[in-house]
């Protein structure tokens, strides 16, 4: 049960945050000089 219930709280986390987090990733990317081509372009 408890496995279950946290693998539904990752779930939930990553899919709420994915936004924010490619807009982070991406700008860390450029600011590191790779050309990023992810989900959501």
């Amino acid at each position: 049960m408890d496995k279950r219930k946290q693998d539904k709280t990752r779930k939930y986390l990553s899919a709420t945050q994915e936004v924010l987090y490619a807009k982070e990733f991406k700008r860390a990317d450029r600011a590191a000089g790779y050309k990023y081509n992810g989900i959501g372009k």
